[in-house]
Protein backbone atom coordinates (compact mmCIF):
# COMPACT_ATOMS: atom_id res chain seq x y z
CA UNK A 1 0.00 0.00 0.00
CA UNK A 2 1.46 3.66 -0.83
CA UNK A 3 2.47 5.75 1.82
CA UNK A 4 0.34 9.09 1.78
CA UNK A 5 1.02 10.64 5.23
CA UNK A 6 3.20 11.13 7.41
CA UNK A 7 3.32 12.39 10.73
CA UNK A 8 5.84 15.24 11.92
CA UNK A 9 6.45 18.25 13.95
CA UNK A 10 4.79 21.10 11.82
CA UNK A 11 7.88 23.90 12.14
CA UNK A 12 7.65 27.83 11.35
CA UNK A 13 7.60 30.95 14.08
CA UNK A 14 4.09 30.90 12.93
CA UNK A 15 2.97 27.09 13.99
CA UNK A 16 4.77 27.73 17.26
CA UNK A 17 2.56 27.45 20.27
CA UNK A 18 2.85 29.63 23.52
CA UNK A 19 5.56 27.49 25.37
CA UNK A 20 7.18 27.18 22.93
CA UNK A 21 6.72 23.70 21.19
CA UNK A 22 5.34 22.47 17.69
CA UNK A 23 2.13 21.03 16.85
CA UNK A 24 2.28 17.72 16.11
CA UNK A 25 0.25 17.09 12.74
CA UNK A 26 -0.58 14.42 10.63
CA UNK A 27 0.48 15.75 7.01
CA UNK A 28 -1.37 13.70 4.07
CA UNK A 29 0.15 14.17 0.33
CA UNK A 30 -1.98 13.10 -2.71
CA UNK A 31 -0.84 14.75 -6.38
CA UNK A 32 1.68 17.14 -5.44
CA UNK A 33 -1.17 18.51 -3.00
CA UNK A 34 -0.94 18.20 1.14
CA UNK A 35 -3.60 18.48 3.94
CA UNK A 36 -2.54 18.92 7.48
CA UNK A 37 -4.49 17.75 10.14
CA UNK A 38 -3.39 18.92 13.53
CA UNK A 39 -3.74 16.16 16.27
CA UNK A 40 -3.87 18.37 19.26
CA UNK A 41 -0.54 17.58 20.90
CA UNK A 42 2.40 19.35 20.59
CA UNK A 43 6.30 18.67 21.30
CA UNK A 44 9.72 20.34 21.05
CA UNK A 45 12.52 19.28 18.46
CA UNK A 46 14.69 17.80 21.10
CA UNK A 47 11.54 15.41 22.32
CA UNK A 48 10.18 13.89 18.68
CA UNK A 49 11.60 11.15 16.49
CA UNK A 50 11.57 12.26 13.30
CA UNK A 51 12.90 8.85 11.87
CA UNK A 52 9.98 6.72 13.28
CA UNK A 53 7.49 9.39 13.70
CA UNK A 54 6.75 9.20 17.35
CA UNK A 55 8.08 10.90 20.98
CA UNK A 56 11.63 10.28 21.43
CA UNK A 57 11.80 7.45 24.07
CA UNK A 58 15.66 6.99 24.66
CA UNK A 59 15.90 7.84 28.44
CA UNK A 60 19.63 9.01 27.33
CA UNK A 61 17.34 11.78 26.80
CA UNK A 62 16.90 14.29 29.64
CA UNK A 63 14.24 16.04 28.00
CA UNK A 64 11.91 13.28 26.79
CA UNK A 65 8.01 14.33 26.80
CA UNK A 66 6.35 13.21 29.83
CA UNK A 67 3.38 12.06 27.62
CA UNK A 68 5.77 10.36 25.54
CA UNK A 69 4.60 6.66 26.20
CA UNK A 70 0.50 7.84 26.13
CA UNK A 71 1.08 9.89 23.27
CA UNK A 72 3.11 6.86 21.72
CA UNK A 73 0.03 4.36 21.87
CA UNK A 74 -2.49 7.17 20.67
CA UNK A 75 -0.47 7.94 17.64
CA UNK A 76 -0.08 4.49 16.43
CA UNK A 77 -3.46 4.09 16.61
CA UNK A 78 -3.67 7.40 14.25
CA UNK A 79 -1.67 5.34 11.90
CA UNK A 80 -3.75 2.46 11.89
CA UNK A 81 -6.77 4.52 11.39
CA UNK A 82 -5.08 6.27 7.78
CA UNK A 83 -3.78 2.80 7.05
CA UNK A 84 -7.71 1.41 7.03
CA UNK A 85 -8.95 4.90 5.61
CA UNK A 86 -6.67 4.15 2.59
CA UNK A 87 -7.09 0.75 2.58
CA UNK A 88 -10.73 0.81 1.96
CA UNK A 89 -10.48 3.65 -0.85
CA UNK A 90 -8.48 1.02 -2.63
CA UNK A 91 -10.50 -1.82 -1.92
CA UNK A 92 -13.35 0.30 -3.50
CA UNK A 93 -11.44 1.85 -5.91
CA UNK A 94 -12.08 4.84 -5.19
CA UNK A 95 -9.95 8.72 -6.37
CA UNK A 96 -10.41 10.20 -3.26
CA UNK A 97 -9.56 13.55 -2.15
CA UNK A 98 -7.13 15.47 0.73
CA UNK A 99 -11.09 16.48 1.53
CA UNK A 100 -13.14 13.10 1.55
CA UNK A 101 -9.40 11.76 3.39
CA UNK A 102 -10.09 14.79 6.06
CA UNK A 103 -13.57 14.20 6.28
CA UNK A 104 -13.36 10.62 6.90
CA UNK A 105 -10.54 10.66 9.54
CA UNK A 106 -11.55 13.35 11.85
CA UNK A 107 -15.22 11.52 11.72
CA UNK A 108 -13.45 8.90 13.53
CA UNK A 109 -11.88 11.16 16.04
CA UNK A 110 -14.45 13.95 17.00
CA UNK A 111 -14.40 14.92 20.33
CA UNK A 112 -17.88 14.22 20.95
CA UNK A 113 -19.50 15.35 24.46
CA UNK A 114 -20.46 11.85 26.57
CA UNK A 115 -23.54 13.70 28.11
CA UNK A 116 -25.24 14.56 24.52
CA UNK A 117 -24.04 10.68 23.02
CA UNK A 118 -26.28 9.23 26.16
CA UNK A 119 -29.42 11.32 25.71
CA UNK A 120 -29.56 10.16 22.23
CA UNK A 121 -28.67 6.57 22.84
CA UNK A 122 -31.20 6.95 25.61
CA UNK A 123 -33.63 8.46 23.48
CA UNK A 124 -33.06 5.95 20.54
CA UNK A 125 -34.02 3.53 23.19
CA UNK A 126 -37.43 5.12 23.98
CA UNK A 127 -38.01 5.01 20.30
CA UNK A 128 -37.53 1.39 20.15
CA UNK A 129 -39.52 0.35 23.51
CA UNK A 130 -36.49 -0.90 25.57
CA UNK A 131 -37.60 0.63 28.69
CA UNK A 132 -35.85 -1.75 30.79
CA UNK A 133 -32.40 -0.54 28.69
CA UNK A 134 -33.86 2.87 29.20
CA UNK A 135 -33.72 3.27 32.54
CA UNK A 136 -30.34 1.66 32.90
CA UNK A 137 -29.00 4.34 30.53
CA UNK A 138 -31.53 7.15 32.46
CA UNK A 139 -29.80 5.82 36.34
CA UNK A 140 -26.18 5.36 35.04
CA UNK A 141 -26.29 8.96 33.77
CA UNK A 142 -27.91 10.49 37.04
CA UNK A 143 -25.32 8.80 38.75
CA UNK A 144 -22.44 10.07 36.73
CA UNK A 145 -23.90 13.49 37.18
CA UNK A 146 -23.34 13.26 41.24
CA UNK A 147 -20.00 11.58 40.61
CA UNK A 148 -18.75 14.37 38.38
CA UNK A 149 -19.91 18.30 38.55
CA UNK A 150 -18.57 18.80 35.31
CA UNK A 151 -19.74 15.98 33.11
CA UNK A 152 -21.67 18.20 30.90
CA UNK A 153 -18.42 19.01 29.85
CA UNK A 154 -16.57 15.52 29.91
CA UNK A 155 -15.18 14.14 26.23
CA UNK A 156 -14.92 10.66 25.44
CA UNK A 157 -11.33 11.27 25.23
CA UNK A 158 -11.65 12.06 28.81
CA UNK A 159 -12.74 8.65 29.70
CA UNK A 160 -9.51 6.89 30.94
CA UNK A 161 -8.98 3.88 33.34
CA UNK A 162 -8.34 6.70 36.41
CA UNK A 163 -11.96 8.14 35.70
CA UNK A 164 -13.56 5.40 35.92
CA UNK A 165 -11.59 3.94 39.03
CA UNK A 166 -12.57 7.30 40.39
CA UNK A 167 -16.14 6.65 39.69
CA UNK A 168 -15.82 3.35 41.36
CA UNK A 169 -14.47 4.77 44.26
CA UNK A 170 -17.02 7.49 44.62
CA UNK A 171 -19.83 4.74 44.18
CA UNK A 172 -18.08 2.82 46.90
CA UNK A 173 -17.06 5.15 49.67
CA UNK A 174 -19.39 7.74 49.20
CA UNK A 175 -22.31 6.05 48.18
CA UNK A 176 -21.80 3.17 50.01
CA UNK A 177 -22.95 0.67 46.68
CA UNK A 178 -22.58 -3.28 46.51
CA UNK A 179 -20.02 -4.07 43.98
CA UNK A 180 -23.13 -5.42 41.99
CA UNK A 181 -24.50 -2.29 42.04
CA UNK A 182 -21.13 -0.83 41.07
CA UNK A 183 -21.28 -3.28 38.47
CA UNK A 184 -24.09 -2.49 37.38
CA UNK A 185 -23.35 1.30 36.26
CA UNK A 186 -19.96 0.56 34.95
CA UNK A 187 -21.47 -2.15 32.77
CA UNK A 188 -23.52 0.16 31.64
CA UNK A 189 -21.16 2.59 31.18
CA UNK A 190 -19.26 0.49 29.53
CA UNK A 191 -21.75 -0.73 26.87
CA UNK A 192 -22.15 3.59 25.77
CA UNK A 193 -18.74 3.66 25.43
CA UNK A 194 -18.63 0.66 22.87
CA UNK A 195 -21.64 2.23 21.24
CA UNK A 196 -19.73 5.37 20.33
CA UNK A 197 -16.19 3.72 19.69
CA UNK A 198 -18.74 1.80 17.03
CA UNK A 199 -20.37 4.53 15.51
CA UNK A 200 -16.99 6.37 15.17
CA UNK A 201 -17.44 8.97 18.07
CA UNK A 202 -14.66 7.81 20.44
CA UNK A 203 -11.45 6.95 20.16
CA UNK A 204 -10.05 3.35 21.45
CA UNK A 205 -6.85 5.25 23.27
CA UNK A 206 -7.94 5.64 26.02
CA UNK A 207 -9.90 2.77 26.55
CA UNK A 208 -10.60 1.81 30.20
CA UNK A 209 -11.13 -1.27 29.87
CA UNK A 210 -9.76 -4.62 28.22
CA UNK A 211 -6.64 -6.01 28.73
CA UNK A 212 -4.55 -4.46 32.22
CA UNK A 213 -8.02 -2.35 32.15
CA UNK A 214 -10.55 -1.72 34.75
CA UNK A 215 -12.09 -5.22 35.15
CA UNK A 216 -15.67 -5.73 35.67
CA UNK A 217 -15.38 -9.43 36.41
CA UNK A 218 -13.74 -8.54 39.72
CA UNK A 219 -16.87 -6.85 40.98
CA UNK A 220 -18.65 -10.34 40.52
CA UNK A 221 -20.89 -11.15 43.38
CA UNK A 222 -22.66 -14.44 44.10
CA UNK A 223 -25.91 -13.73 44.79
CA UNK A 224 -27.83 -16.46 47.00
CA UNK A 225 -29.91 -18.69 44.59
CA UNK A 226 -32.57 -20.44 46.40
CA UNK A 227 -35.04 -23.16 45.37
CA UNK A 228 -37.94 -24.90 46.48
CA UNK A 229 -37.16 -28.58 47.58
CA UNK A 230 -39.85 -31.30 45.71
CA UNK A 231 -41.56 -31.27 49.19
CA UNK A 232 -43.07 -27.78 48.68
CA UNK A 233 -43.53 -27.95 45.29
CA UNK A 234 -45.68 -30.34 45.42
CA UNK A 235 -47.31 -28.25 48.87
CA UNK A 236 -47.88 -25.73 46.55
CA UNK A 237 -49.77 -27.73 44.00
CA UNK A 238 -52.08 -29.37 46.42
CA UNK A 239 -52.76 -26.35 48.83
CA UNK A 240 -56.27 -25.67 48.74
CA UNK A 241 -56.24 -21.74 49.49
CA UNK A 242 -59.28 -19.64 50.44
CA UNK A 243 -57.94 -16.41 49.16
CA UNK A 244 -58.18 -15.41 45.63
CA UNK A 245 -55.71 -12.97 45.93
CA UNK A 246 -53.43 -16.13 47.75
CA UNK A 247 -54.58 -18.53 44.68
CA UNK A 248 -53.98 -16.63 41.36
CA UNK A 249 -50.45 -16.05 42.94
CA UNK A 250 -49.94 -19.40 43.46
CA UNK A 251 -51.15 -20.18 40.16
CA UNK A 252 -48.78 -17.76 38.40
CA UNK A 253 -45.97 -18.92 40.01
CA UNK A 254 -46.87 -22.65 39.09
CA UNK A 255 -46.97 -21.34 35.58
CA UNK A 256 -43.64 -19.89 35.42
CA UNK A 257 -42.69 -22.82 36.30
CA UNK A 258 -44.10 -25.53 34.41
CA UNK A 259 -43.40 -23.21 31.50
CA UNK A 260 -39.47 -23.89 31.99
CA UNK A 261 -39.18 -21.08 34.95
CA UNK A 262 -40.42 -18.24 32.89
CA UNK A 263 -39.97 -15.09 34.20
CA UNK A 264 -42.82 -12.52 35.52
CA UNK A 265 -41.71 -10.35 32.52
CA UNK A 266 -42.22 -12.96 29.95
CA UNK A 267 -45.04 -13.69 31.39
CA UNK A 268 -46.71 -10.53 32.02
CA UNK A 269 -46.15 -10.10 27.88
CA UNK A 270 -47.34 -13.73 27.01
CA UNK A 271 -50.53 -12.69 24.42
CA UNK A 272 -52.57 -15.33 22.07
CA UNK A 273 -50.24 -14.90 19.64
CA UNK A 274 -47.51 -16.64 21.30
CA UNK A 275 -50.00 -19.76 21.44
CA UNK A 276 -49.21 -21.67 17.97
CA UNK A 277 -50.20 -24.70 17.10
CA UNK A 278 -46.86 -27.46 15.47
CA UNK A 279 -46.85 -31.35 15.13
CA UNK A 280 -47.88 -32.85 18.12
CA UNK A 281 -50.17 -30.05 19.83
CA UNK A 282 -50.55 -26.39 21.07
CA UNK A 283 -47.44 -24.92 22.25
CA UNK A 284 -45.96 -21.68 24.06
CA UNK A 285 -43.14 -19.67 21.94
CA UNK A 286 -41.75 -16.45 22.44
CA UNK A 287 -38.06 -15.19 22.83
CA UNK A 288 -37.44 -13.74 26.28
CA UNK A 289 -37.46 -9.88 27.18
CA UNK A 290 -33.88 -10.37 28.76
CA UNK A 291 -32.34 -11.02 25.78
CA UNK A 292 -34.73 -10.39 22.87
CA UNK A 293 -32.90 -9.33 19.57
CA UNK A 294 -33.44 -10.91 16.19
CA UNK A 295 -30.51 -13.29 16.91
CA UNK A 296 -32.15 -14.86 20.53
CA UNK A 297 -33.46 -17.97 20.67
CA UNK A 298 -37.69 -18.65 20.51
CA UNK A 299 -38.37 -20.65 23.16
CA UNK A 300 -41.13 -23.24 22.44
CA UNK A 301 -42.94 -24.99 25.30
CA UNK A 302 -45.31 -27.30 24.55
CA UNK A 303 -48.70 -26.92 26.36
CA UNK A 304 -49.32 -29.56 28.81
CA UNK A 305 -52.23 -29.95 30.54
CA UNK A 306 -50.96 -28.72 33.90
CA UNK A 307 -50.51 -25.61 32.14
CA UNK A 308 -53.72 -25.37 29.99
CA UNK A 309 -55.64 -25.97 33.25
CA UNK A 310 -53.92 -22.99 34.48
CA UNK A 311 -54.52 -20.87 31.46
CA UNK A 312 -58.37 -21.99 31.39
CA UNK A 313 -58.23 -21.00 35.38
CA UNK A 314 -56.68 -17.02 34.74
CA UNK A 315 -59.29 -17.06 31.40
CA UNK A 316 -62.50 -17.89 34.16
CA UNK A 317 -61.11 -16.37 37.10
CA UNK A 318 -59.42 -13.14 37.06
CA UNK A 319 -60.15 -10.39 34.56
CA UNK A 320 -57.62 -10.32 31.35
CA UNK A 321 -57.12 -7.71 29.47
CA UNK A 322 -56.52 -6.63 25.78
CA UNK A 323 -54.85 -9.98 23.96
CA UNK A 324 -52.87 -11.07 27.33
CA UNK A 325 -53.47 -14.36 28.75
CA UNK A 326 -52.33 -13.80 31.67
CA UNK A 327 -53.55 -11.80 34.75
CA UNK A 328 -50.10 -9.48 35.01
CA UNK A 329 -51.01 -6.73 33.08
CA UNK A 330 -54.49 -5.05 34.34
CA UNK A 331 -55.22 -2.01 32.56
CA UNK A 332 -55.77 -1.71 28.84
CA UNK A 333 -54.23 0.95 26.83
CA UNK A 334 -50.73 0.91 28.46
CA UNK A 335 -48.22 1.33 25.88
CA UNK A 336 -43.92 2.27 26.46
CA UNK A 337 -42.68 3.45 29.99
CA UNK A 338 -46.03 3.86 31.28
CA UNK A 339 -46.58 0.08 30.66
CA UNK A 340 -43.39 -0.59 31.96
CA UNK A 341 -43.97 1.26 35.04
CA UNK A 342 -47.31 -0.75 35.47
CA UNK A 343 -45.67 -4.08 35.59
CA UNK A 344 -42.93 -3.05 37.62
CA UNK A 345 -45.34 -2.31 40.10
CA UNK A 346 -47.36 -5.50 39.63
CA UNK A 347 -43.62 -7.38 39.89
CA UNK A 348 -43.51 -5.31 43.47
CA UNK A 349 -46.71 -6.94 44.46
CA UNK A 350 -46.42 -10.28 43.34
CA UNK A 351 -43.44 -10.88 45.06
CA UNK A 352 -44.62 -9.10 48.17
CA UNK A 353 -47.77 -11.51 47.82
CA UNK A 354 -45.57 -14.56 47.51
CA UNK A 355 -43.61 -13.72 50.41
CA UNK A 356 -47.23 -13.99 52.66
CA UNK A 357 -48.31 -17.06 50.14
CA UNK A 358 -44.47 -19.41 51.29
CA UNK A 359 -45.53 -17.86 55.30
CA UNK A 360 -48.87 -19.48 55.03
CA UNK A 361 -48.22 -22.84 53.28
CA UNK A 362 -44.99 -23.10 55.99
CA UNK A 363 -42.24 -23.08 53.79
CA UNK A 364 -39.81 -22.76 56.79
CA UNK A 365 -36.58 -20.96 56.03
CA UNK A 366 -37.30 -19.55 52.83
CA UNK A 367 -39.00 -16.50 51.88
CA UNK A 368 -40.58 -17.24 48.52
CA UNK A 369 -40.40 -14.96 45.40
CA UNK A 370 -40.71 -15.31 41.31
CA UNK A 371 -36.92 -16.05 41.11
CA UNK A 372 -37.59 -18.95 42.85
CA UNK A 373 -39.88 -20.87 39.82
CA UNK A 374 -36.68 -20.40 37.46
CA UNK A 375 -34.22 -22.26 40.42
CA UNK A 376 -36.39 -24.68 40.92
CA UNK A 377 -37.10 -25.71 37.65
CA UNK A 378 -33.56 -25.93 37.23
CA UNK A 379 -32.41 -27.98 39.99
CA UNK A 380 -35.35 -30.42 39.51
CA UNK A 381 -34.27 -31.00 35.69
CA UNK A 382 -30.33 -31.61 36.92
CA UNK A 383 -31.35 -33.56 40.06
CA UNK A 384 -33.22 -36.13 37.15
CA UNK A 385 -30.02 -36.02 35.60
CA UNK A 386 -30.98 -34.25 32.65
CA UNK A 387 -28.04 -33.37 30.60
CA UNK A 388 -26.91 -29.93 31.13
CA UNK A 389 -27.30 -29.21 27.28
CA UNK A 390 -30.90 -29.97 27.48
CA UNK A 391 -31.10 -27.29 30.63
CA UNK A 392 -29.40 -24.52 28.88
CA UNK A 393 -31.41 -24.90 25.88
CA UNK A 394 -34.74 -25.03 28.42
CA UNK A 395 -33.80 -22.17 30.18
CA UNK A 396 -33.39 -20.08 27.01
CA UNK A 397 -29.64 -19.30 28.07
CA UNK A 398 -26.91 -17.93 25.02
CA UNK A 399 -24.55 -20.58 25.83
CA UNK A 400 -23.77 -23.36 27.49
CA UNK A 401 -21.30 -21.56 30.08
CA UNK A 402 -24.20 -19.19 31.43
CA UNK A 403 -25.76 -22.67 32.55
CA UNK A 404 -23.05 -24.04 34.12
CA UNK A 405 -22.02 -21.04 36.35
CA UNK A 406 -26.20 -21.05 36.84
CA UNK A 407 -26.06 -24.67 38.02
CA UNK A 408 -23.23 -24.58 40.24
CA UNK A 409 -24.61 -21.78 42.28
CA UNK A 410 -26.48 -24.65 43.59
CA UNK A 411 -24.19 -26.83 44.70
CA UNK A 412 -23.75 -25.48 48.35
CA UNK A 413 -26.69 -27.71 49.40
CA UNK A 414 -25.25 -30.49 48.15
CA UNK A 415 -22.24 -29.74 49.60
CA UNK A 416 -24.24 -29.68 52.83
CA UNK A 417 -26.12 -32.90 52.55
CA UNK A 418 -22.33 -34.38 51.93
CA UNK A 419 -21.05 -33.18 55.08
CA UNK A 420 -23.99 -34.57 57.06
CA UNK A 421 -22.45 -38.11 56.15
CA UNK A 422 -18.97 -37.31 57.60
Amino acid sequence: MKKYYSIKLIGGKKSKLKDGSSPVGLVVRKAGNRKIIFLGISAFPEQWNDEFQLYAVDKRNTNLHPDREKNNSWLSGVKKRCNKIIEEYEEKKIDWTLRQFEQKYLNKSKHTGVRDYFLKHIEKLERAGKIGNKKAYENTLYMLELFDPMFHRLMFNDVDLKYISDFDEYLSIERGAANNTIKYYIKTFRSLLNKAIKDGEASEVNYPFGKNGYSISSLEQETEKRYLPNVYIEKLKDAELKSHTMQWVSNLFLFSYFCQGMSFIDVAFLTKDNILVFEGGKYIAYRRQKTESKNSKIIRIKITDKIQQLLDWFSQNTTLVENYITPCITIEGYKGEQLYNHIRDRYRKYNKHLKTLGETLGFEGIRLSSYMSRHSYAMRLKNSGIPEDVISEALGHKDLLTTKIYLDSFQKDEIAKANELL
